[in-house]
């Protein structure tokens, strides 16, 4: 079991961290969903009845939410993709840094041998930089 952060920022964004895969699959589901039309009087925006439009509009659109498999809702999940994203590129410009990110967030090791406090102390780097993107973003509320 590994150990928690008592910040409930970090927490959801190791959340996302480790399920990368079912919100990006989950993006790709919601985009692909088959809705006759868009808008109309209640949303404020022009009805349009052409399913070409429609589908244009809807895969250009943000997605403000989607439900991922085990029912849980993530907001904004194409912002926190590209947080995922920042997060990986930063982690991939340093050795050590990429093998606790890949250690800690998918399960993976190459079988370097990091000793707790080199570990720890780059797990909170990491952790560092993925508030800093995701307050960017506008994932996570800071105050």
């Amino acid at each position: 079991m590994q150990r928690q952060s008592r910040d409930a920022n970090v927490r959801q964004i190791e959340w996302a961290l480790r399920h990368e895969q079912e919100i990006s699959d989950a993006v790709t589901e919601a985009k692909i969903g088959s809705r006759g039309h868009t808008g109309g009087a209640p949303s404020g925006h022009t009805f349009v009845s052409d399913p070409t439009a429609a589908q244009a509009i809807r895969k250009a659109e943000e997605l403000s939410f989607v439900e991922i498999e085990d029912g849980r809702r993530v907001e904004w999940p194409e912002r926190w993709l590209k947080v995922i994203a920042a997060v990986r590129e930063w982690c991939g410009q340093d050795s050590i840094r990429s093998e606790v990110y890949k250690k800690r967030y998918q399960g993976r090791s190459s079988g370097r041998n990091l000793s707790g406090s080199t570990f720890y102390f780059v797990l909170w780097e990491i952790r560092h930089f993925s508030l800093q993107a995701a307050a960017q973003a506008q994932v996570i509320r800071v105050f």
